[in-house]
């Protein structure tokens, strides 16, 4: 059986390894950073076809992956400092030198990279941009920004600078749309994703001038000397952004004081802008830079007005709306619970664990009961599966999710039916204490075949203890039992 949080655990270590983020191995995979998420923390798989990419990237095979048994040479740099997965040799930096050269008529020299009106073959070079150096890769984007697209770019995203970055979004044959720009904004300095806020909470606008990214980067730069001089200098981008930054001003500048309270105060206002917008897409993308409680609070509210539960489940978590969770629990849907019960708080999932046994949806329990917080009420679902006859979820309860004292109390409901065959199935989980207390209580009431059965399980302390009480009965077949264990 695949162990989830191995496998999690596996990606994780080998993504850190290449100094990914989540984000930049998301963009490399071509699926959300939540998918990269759920799979880390063991909430869920990739599918076959992510593997076979995942195998590929990190140079491992299946089976390591999946195991977990990755050789120690995969996830240490050599002592260059060189990641030896981006430094594979010459053999690569020939295929990548072929990328680079313009087709020739027969009996011509070859044309070079050193030709500045060389074409590069986009899409070869993207599948070799894994394994190359990040500065080989800046140099040769930087040389041919002209020949890329603003699709392009954000392909290249995970795998170069942000200095680099920064300055392909500034071409203007780039065309970048705030679209594009929010799709790309993970890979940017955070810096620059603020300075563009406020223009990227408006949606849609085009950033044809180059300059336009170079006269909003000055004019935030002054930010801690003076609004007004931001107000002046986002003049010369556009009239139309003047009305919105002096709104934005207006609202705060009587009661904050200090760069970091306005800078704060100018994301609070896009963040707002954007929700009034409904540009839930760009909020999305921002949602890790709010500190506000009472914005985040503002911003679930509205959403889970809108029935937008999934996005709030998606992106803000602690915020889920309960009447969704238990509209869901109450309806049985307990497929889009599966989806969503590894981002809830310890108390949601605990309360939903709850349900589904009181719903004796077995199934469902077993599936998820190694990936959500059973902390408080494991013993409760255990003896309630073991009084409905599901045993194998009991067992994978008693061994992955309870404390010792939950498998007492387990135990307890065990020996009050005398079911002494599946306390042997348990009986490696439970300390010897415990059967030193059986058989001493078994022995008191004359059930000494029981203390025959469990008598090598009991502490030192019951075995004497059980040893007085033979003899005071003048029960030899005790003794003869008994005395091996002293």
């Amino acid at each position: 059986m695949i162990d989830n949080r191995a496998v999690g655990r596996t990606i994780a270590a080998l993504r850190q390894s290449r100094n990914m983020t989540q984000q930049q191995l998301a963009a490399a995979l071509n699926v959300s950073h939540q998918a990269v998420s759920k799979w880390e923390n063991g909430a869920a798989l990739p599918d076959v076809q992510t593997l076979m990419e995942l195998t590929r990237l990190f140079g491992v095979t299946m089976e390591q992956l999946l195991n977990g048994e990755v050789p120690e040479d995969r996830f240490n740099k050599d002592e260059s400092g060189e990641d030896p997965f981006q430094n594979i040799g010459n053999f690569f930096n020939n295929i990548v030198n072929g990328i680079f050269q313009t087709p020739k008529p027969e009996g011509e020299e070859d044309k070079t990279i050193d030709d500045e009106n060389d074409n590069i073959d986009v899409e070869k070079l993207l599948q070799m941009a894994p394994y190359m150096s990040r500065e080989a890769l800046d140099e040769l984007l930087l040389k041919h920004r002209k020949q890329l697209s603003s699709d392009d770019i954000a392909k290249f995203a995970p795998f170069i600078s942000k200095e680099c970055l920064e300055k392909l979004i500034q071409n203007p044959n780039s065309q970048i749309t705030w679209d594009n720009l929010q799709k790309i904004a993970p890979f940017l300095k955070r810096e620059v994703v603020d300075r563009l806020a406020k223009l990227a909470a408006e949606g849609g606008r085009v950033i044809q001038d180059p300059n336009t990214c170079e006269n909003i980067n000055k004019a935030f730069e002054d930010l801690g000397r003076g609004m007004e001089k931001v107000v002046r200098k986002v003049g010369e981008v556009g009239e139309g952004m003047v009305n919105e930054v002096v709104n934005a001003y207006n609202s705060f500048v009587d009661s904050t004081s200090g760069r970091e309270e306005r800078t704060n105060a100018l994301r609070n206002a896009a963040c707002r802008r954007a929700m009034e917008d409904g540009n839930w897409d760009w909020l999305a993308a921002h949602m890790d830079d709010i500190t506000d409680e009472a914005l985040l609070k503002d911003i679930a509210q509205k959403a889970n007005g809108l029935g937008m539960h999934d996005w709030v489940l998606d992106h803000m978590n602690g915020y889920a709306d309960t009447r969704t969770i238990d509209a869901a629990i109450e309806s049985g849907n307990w497929s889009w619970l599966g989806d969503h019960v590894w981002q809830f708080e310890d108390e949601i999932q605990e309360k939903i664990a709850l349900a589904a046994a009181r719903a004796e949806n077995w199934q469902w329990v077993s599936t998820y009961a190694e990936q959500i917080s059973l902390d408080n009420c494991a013993d409760q679902i255990a003896v309630a599966a073991y009084r409905a006859g599901s045993k194998v979820l009991v067992l994978q309860l008693v061994e992955h999710c309870m404390s010792p004292e939950q498998r007492e109390t387990l135990a307890d409901e065990v020996v009050s039916k005398d079911d002494y065959d599946f306390l042997d199935d348990i009986a490696e989980e439970l300390f010897p204490e415990y059967f030193g207390r059986l058989c001493l209580a078994r022995a008191q009431d004359k059930r000494w075949d029981t203390v025959a059965r469990f008598a090598d399980r009991a502490d030192h302390d019951a075995v004497e203890k059980l040893m007085e009480l033979a003899i005071a009965e003048g029960n030899f077949d005790a003794i003869d039992l008994l005395n091996p264990l002293l």
